[in-house]
């Protein structure tokens, strides 16, 4: 009968205490912990990669939407900056202008309720420097022409008044009225 030899890589006699039996020993046991804590870090960082996967496509999702709201209201934004322009501009401008609304509205105060317009112009005269205005209207008696005057040359905002033309057509009774008048160059606040 044939003897089976068998081979192993364990020493079969040799001291446990050993630096060799003890090396192999730690390698077997704590290689082993290593190795399957490796392993479950590994796991763990794939298993992880799903859940930071749906956090990039949520936070993706938001950003497309905010890029999409800030492209969307790019053109608002255009317009209204330019519109701030435009009112600085205009702003720029009137700052430099007369207030011609007060001067109006200080000799439509002089005039009477039963005068009517028929045509009136502001201008600034570039020589002098005052503000001039020119008015056509309609009287209906002649008190209110000479209550009209009158006021005209009472207002304290008026500094010269010159009557143009009073007339009074046969077949109407009504008078036309025409006035030329200079401003003052300061407004008083009444």
């Amino acid at each position: 009968m044939a003897v089976k030899k068998e081979l192993s890589l364990l020493p079969e006699a040799e001291n446990p205490n050993s630096f060799s039996a003890r090396l192999f020993y730690w390698l077997t046991t704590v290689g082993r912990w290593v190795i399957v804590l490796t392993e479950l870090i590994v796991v763990s960082a794939f298993i992880s990669r799903f859940w930071l996967d749906r956090k990039n496509s949520d936070l993706s999702e938001v950003l497309r939407q905010q890029q999409a709201i800030l492209e969307s209201t790019q053109d608002f934004e255009k317009e209204f900056s330019l519109f701030q322009q435009k009112l600085k501009t205009i702003k720029n401008f009137y700052s430099n202008e007369p207030n011609y609304d007060q001067k109006i509205i200080s000799f439509v105060n002089s005039t009477p309720q039963d005068i009517v317009f028929n045509n009136l112009s502001v201008k600034k005269d570039n020589t002098s420097g005052n503000i001039t205005a020119n008015a056509s209207l309609t009287a209906y008696n002649e008190d209110s022409i000479v209550s009209f005057i009158s006021n005209l040359m009472l207002n304290p905002d008026i500094q010269n008044v010159d009557v143009d033309k009073i007339e009074k057509k046969d077949k109407e009774n009504n008078y036309s009225v025409s006035v030329s008048l200079v401003f003052k160059n300061s407004i008083s606040k009444t």
